[in-house]
């Protein structure tokens, strides 16, 4: 009897001794996944350098998920109840300046960009290092309007490094020299695959006319130099413009240069675009 209680209690000493080591196993995986996670989540952090791409990944996946269902009415009623809903999600979203679709990569350098032999090339980089700053701000806690615009504005961006350092020759349109229609028709091509008219005094009657106040990135920006062409060039944000020079190539000018500011005439915005 005594050796049957010496048994019993054994096994029984062994199965809690178990039960401990499977909970303690079973608590060291879950701290472990935990500290990986954490680890993982500090690597995903990304570099100070970004670029932004608006997707439409959340419309493409609900279209899909529908394409799969069946022919059969109901199916077709919920369906078609279901994207109505969507819509007006999406709707609703957006109003509320809410952004899902938002991938980031890198962002610009803004010493890379600029021509330090150019007038007021301390400026220009000074307007493009707030630039990036904000850009970031705008990142973390901005809203879908604003983000959409930092999308454009490294798009303009990267279509002028496509160019920068070009040199000017009236009537180019190549890397071996280009001139200020060329390049602003050369940008529009590139940032949204819309065809401006070749002359300076064509493109300017594509859009409607805006005041200096008024620009957003985008818009083209017309001078009316005194005994000279006609100018053209793509507005950045922040008094900068994307300019083909006639005396340092394809830069970034700002319309606080005295000249630029001197003949500056209007802005011109195209709404299809």
């Amino acid at each position: 009897m005594v050796r049957k209680s010496t048994f019993t209690m054994a096994c029984m000493l062994m199965t809690v001794g178990c039960a401990n080591l499977q909970t303690n196993e079973a608590s060291k995986g879950k701290t472990g996944e935990t500290n990986n996670n954490d680890f993982s989540s500090k690597n995903n952090l990304g570099n100070e350098n970004i670029t932004i791409e608006i997707i439409g990944g959340k419309k493409e996946k609900i279209e899909n998920h529908y394409s799969t269902s069946n022919n059969s009415s109901e199916q077709k009623k919920s369906a078609h109840k279901s994207t109505d809903t969507v819509r007006k999600s999406e709707k609703y979203s957006e109003l509320n300046e809410k952004i899902d679709d938002l991938k980031v990569t890198k962002l610009f350098d803004e010493n890379r960009l600029v021509d330090r032999s150019m007038p007021n090339s301390q400026l220009v980089l000074q307007k493009l290092s707030e630039l990036k700053r904000r850009h970031q701000e705008i990142l973390l806690n901005g809203t879908f309007s604003q983000k959409k615009t930092v999308e454009l504005q490294n798009q303009l961006l990267k279509a002028y490094s496509n160019w920068k350092g070009t040199k000017y020759s009236l009537g180019g349109d190549s890397e071996n020299g280009m001139d200020c229609s060329a390049l602003t028709r050369r940008v529009y091509r590139e940032v949204y695959g819309y065809e401006l008219p070749r002359q300076t005094v064509q493109q300017v009657k594509v859009g409607t006319h805006v005041s200096k106040e008024n620009l957003k990135p985008g818009d083209i920006v017309f001078f009316r130099p005194e005994e000279k062409n006609n100018h053209t060039a793509v507005y950045l944000g922040d008094t900068l413009f994307i300019n083909a020079s006639a005396s340092k190539g394809v830069v970034i000018s700002t319309l606080e240069n005295t000249y630029w500011n001197k003949y500056f005439k209007y802005g011109v915005r195209i709404r299809e675009v």
